[in-house]
């Protein structure tokens, strides 16, 4: 295997450890294990532990963010295995840690949603920026919060696929709607 092959299934594996038990809870041999290869190749073509924690997030962040680019106002999966799944799991541990996340290099996944939206429903940059950070913002809730919401919102009895089909929906139409938002219709208007 070629250094490249190496990195890629470090990056993989490590992604698959985080997303599944927490960053914090991998070890570096952990991931040497589950990659088939020595440990000081990690050093070697990622860094030390900081450096594969960002560089994790950093590669989930651009397979997002084309899967964004590819798939435009598509649902990007919710189950821990989905690119989308393991960034909310490893950005939502590395942030918890204290790890500066914003400006890192590379795509950008909410960049690329407010390219999606501007694209699509003909917002303004600004807009579009906005209506992106919150639509990831809203994504990014319920994957961290589903059990709990389901469970709170008494949701049981609704499919959790539907669910999350209106999810998807609920978050077009916030992305389709522009900045600064129209007014509040009167209660007991739809």
């Amino acid at each position: 295997m070629g250094a490249d092959e190496v990195r890629r299934a470090l990056l993989d594996v490590a992604a698959t450890l985080f997303a599944a038990r927490g960053v914090g809870q991998v070890s570096l041999r952990d991931v040497a294990e589950a990659a088939d290869t020595h440990l000081a190749l990690i050093s070697r073509y990622i860094g030390n532990r900081e450096q594969l924690e960002l560089a994790v997030f950093d590669d989930l962040s651009e397979q997002l963010a084309r899967l964004v680019d590819e798939h435009p106002l598509e649902g990007q999966g919710h189950g821990v295995d989905s690119v989308m799944g393991k960034w909310v799991a490893v950005a939502t541990s590395l942030v918890i840690r204290g790890r500066e996340l914003a400006g890192r290099p590379g795509f950008n996944p909410v960049v690329a949603m407010a390219d999606t939206l501007a694209q699509a429903y003909g917002l303004d940059p600004v807009a579009a920026r906005v209506r992106a950070a919150q639509v990831v913002a809203t994504a990014i809730g319920w994957r961290v919060f589903e059990d709990y919401l389901v469970a709170a919102g008494e949701l049981e009895e609704i499919p959790l696929a539907t669910l999350r089909e209106e999810l998807v929906n609920s978050g077009r139409r916030l992305g389709a709607t522009p900045w600064p938002s129209p007014p509040d219709p009167e209660p007991g208007q739809r």
